[in-house]
């Protein structure tokens, strides 16, 4: 019986084997890797430059997608256009924007979000919010672009939201407005003067030649009825003699027995007596010629007040002939001084006249001297454009002195009830002013607002526009405005975009309407 052998198959058939099924499965997840991974599109055949092709998948067709090229306005970042042109605010030429990257549209193409995961809209640079594009990267000026996630959108109307995060990375910070009382301290420095309402000038109603000067120098301080000079005039002698002799054929004719005749005398007695007051001669000059019944050569001339000598026409007054009128001395009363001080015309309305003023000097600080103002004076300088004031301060003990430099407090009248918020928080476009109103949940609105007066501080009264309560920001409102401007720009864009994909003319400009919250 013959035993038949079975045949093995050779050793080297079966690595051919291997060997062919390890060359189709690598080949399969070479091929998958290429169809499937963006990087290795350049390298298929078929793909042309600005054309991506995305690997079909199941129950969809291919797409294919086009990288469309933006304008921007380089003076207004806000103006974006889908096709060149000039820019309707400036009419300077649109320029392209720059690449966002080098990779193909398909590679920057979002992934749908997982789920719990935030939806990005765009990206914006931190420093300059016009700047959009749809995936990360740097700012022109070399900054990591900043997401902006959909729940971050506006709420509706002029209402812009920011994330918590984003805001507090911002330093925004918000204070109520509250009601209460507003005032403010003017502080303002003056120079003094005399009170020109206690200025006298010593002059005669006659002419003559001063012989004797009891007071020749300026600054001399004088008393009331003090002599200043004796004058000589021919006039006044020659009325001292008619008036002794009305006087004495008066007395003479009291017993005569004449009625006529002694009416007639004391006329004209009465008429010479006033005419030496009318003169400036005083009662009791009057009384001493009298007495003596002899005519004075030299009349002496009397301070009219008590003060100090500021002025006098010629230190030799003495043998000077002066004429009816000629003023020979000024005299200053110094129980009171002015103090001429200049405010600014935002402080007008904090200044009234007859309003306290307190008075006080930089080498005696502590020394203050209270006072009122006496008047405002009805122009203000072209140069300085500040208003003079003036301020009455008493001067009991006569220290005070004209040219002197103080230092001038005006508390204006307090305003009660009225609705304050600080200065800061107000951003002024020339045209209104504007806050922003803090809505709370990284809701904030811009709003405007009417203004009143500014206080002491940095607070301002509001009248229309914020209720008492409500959180104003007062740190980080202008990177605010930037975030209202772009959402605005962005919003005009988009639009512009859905008119045209409804057949809507691509020729339609942005309009010149300031954004929202900016008032530019």
């Amino acid at each position: 019986m013959t035993k038949t052998r079975q045949k093995l198959p050779p050793m080297g058939l079966g690595l051919k084997i291997f060997s062919t099924i390890l060359f189709v499965v690598v080949g399969s997840l070479v091929l998958a890797f290429l169809l499937l991974n963006p990087l290795a599109l350049p390298f298929l055949p078929g793909h042309h430059a600005g054309v991506a092709k995305a690997a079909p998948s199941p129950g969809s067709m291919p797409v294919q997608e086009e990288q469309a090229q933006l304008y921007q306005c380089p003076m207004h970042p806000e103006v974006i256009e889908s096709a060149p042109g000039n820019c309707p605010i400036c009419n300077m030429e649109l320029t392209p924007l720059e690449p966002t990257g080098s990779r193909p549209a398909q590679a920057r193409r979002q992934s749908p979000p997982a789920a719990g995961e935030r939806r990005i809209l765009y990206w914006y640079a931190p420093m300059d919010p016009t700047y959009v594009r749809d995936e990360p990267g740097l700012s022109p000026m070399g900054m990591k672009l900043v997401p902006k996630y959909a729940d971050q959108a506006g709420g509706g109307g002029d209402t812009i939201k920011i994330d918590p995060v984003q805001a507090q990375n911002m330093g925004v910070v918000s204070v109520a407005a509250t009601q209460g009382e507003i005032s403010r301290t003017v502080r303002t420095v003056g120079i003094l003067d005399f009170n020109a309402d206690l200025i006298s000038w010593v002059n005669t109603k006659f002419s003559g030649w001063i012989e004797k000067v009891d007071v020749a120098y300026v600054g001399e301080k004088v008393r009331k009825g003090q002599t200043l000079f004796e004058i000589y005039s021919p006039e006044l002698v020659t009325t001292q003699d008619e008036y002794l002799r009305a006087l004495e054929y008066a007395a003479s004719l009291r017993t005569s027995g004449r009625p006529e005749a002694l009416k007639q005398a004391e006329s004209l007695l009465r008429s010479t007596r006033d005419r030496l007051l009318y003169w400036d001669i005083t009662e009791n000059q009057i009384q001493s010629l009298e007495t003596r019944r002899t005519t004075q050569r030299r009349i002496p001339i009397s301070s009219p007040v008590d003060g100090v000598v500021t002025e006098i026409m010629d230190q030799a007054l003495e043998g000077m002939f002066v004429q009816p009128g000629m003023n020979l001395y000024k005299i200053a009363d110094m129980s009171s001084i002015w103090v001429h001080a200049d405010i600014y015309e935002s402080d007008l309305p904090w200044v009234r006249t007859g309003q306290p003023a307190e008075v006080s000097f930089p080498y005696d600080p502590e020394n203050v001297f209270a006072g009122r103002i006496l008047f405002l004076y009805p122009e203000v300088s072209q140069e300085t454009r500040t208003l003079k004031i003036c301020v009455e301060v008493p001067n009991k003990t006569r220290d005070l002195r004209a040219g002197m430099y103080a230092d001038v407090l005006i508390k204006g009248p307090a305003i009660h009830d009225a609705v304050l918020i600080p200065n800061s928080a107000v951003l002024r476009t020339g045209e209104r002013d504007l806050v922003f109103v803090d809505l709370g949940e990284g809701n904030f609105q811009p709003r405007e607002v009417e203004l009143g007066l500014r206080g002491e501080g940095d607070v301002v009264q509001v009248r229309a526009g914020v209720v008492p309560g409500e959180k104003i920001v007062t740190q980080g409102q202008f990177m605010m405005d930037s975030e209202s401007r772009v959402q605005e720009a962005i919003a005009q864009f988009r639009e512009r975009r859905s008119g045209k994909g409804m057949g809507g003319s691509t020729g339609v400009k942005k309009s010149q309407t300031a954004p929202a919250g900016t008032g530019h």
